[in-house]
């Protein structure tokens, strides 16, 4: 035993997501022993393509291990969480946190936290009242969710569709989208979304940015105690 607080990471794909734990280890430093899971891990290429996305509302985002992005369906998704959570209870876990920031109302469990609420906690305390929200989605499929999502009685909501890895080109060319809408906050709402793709786009959108990754790994320290 290292005496380290465990952290455990429960991706919507595969494990291991070097990328993203390069982001939380970028902000944990090494005050954490970082354990992650993937929902589609008991899943082969065949079981992966048949795990396709049945509606847009069944559709989520993930990167795989080897660095291929595909779109996988939520219901199947949710599925392979619930094994994963029990496996991560197992390993004692200080804090467990489900890296999609999708919603997964039926594995709500003491001790889980979702990036979901992590990421809409820190939008609501970190927008002005009546503001106007900018958010970076994977798929213009999701569009209408995300609008859904974050469209209130005071708030203002514009999705503009950004594929994480995108080249540099093409995060310029959102980002520009979402500076014509002068947004007050700009969500980066995707786990997989990088502090360097963040950086780019805010060079030229110009507007305070949220990235989802690092948001949760520095709430998932405090809740560590680190």
């Amino acid at each position: 035993m290292n005496g380290k607080p465990v952290i455990g990471m429960l991706v919507i794909g595969q494990a291991p997501r070097p990328a993203l734990l390069a982001e939380f280890a970028s902000v944990l430093g090494d005050g954490a022993e970082l354990k992650m899971l993937g929902a589609l891990d008991h899943l082969d290429e065949a079981g992966l393509a048949a795990a396709a996305p049945t509606a847009d509302r069944d559709t989520l985002f993930t990167t795989l291990p080897d660095g291929r992005s595909i779109l996988i369906s939520k219901a199947a998704v949710t599925e392979g969480m619930g094994q994963r959570l029990k496996d991560l209870e197992a390993m004692n876990a200080a804090v467990a946190i489900v890296c999609c920031t999708g919603k997964f109302p039926a594995l709500e469990a003491p001790g889980v936290h979702f990036a979901s609420d992590l990421v809409a906690g820190a939008v609501e305390g970190c927008l002005p009242a009546n503001g106007r929200l900018g958010v970076f989605i994977p798929s213009a499929a999701q569009a209408a969710a995300c609008i859904e999502r974050w469209t209130t009685a005071t708030r203002s909501c514009h999705c503009v569709p950004l594929s994480p890895g995108a080249p540099d080109d093409e995060i310029r060319a959102a980002a520009a989208e979402m500076a014509e809408v002068a947004p007050d906050l700009v969500l980066h709402d995707c786990i997989s979304y990088t502090s360097a793709a963040r950086k780019l786009a805010a060079s030229i959108h110009g507007r305070p940015a949220l990235l989802a990754s690092t948001t949760c790994a520095r709430l998932a320290g405090e809740l560590a105690g680190i």
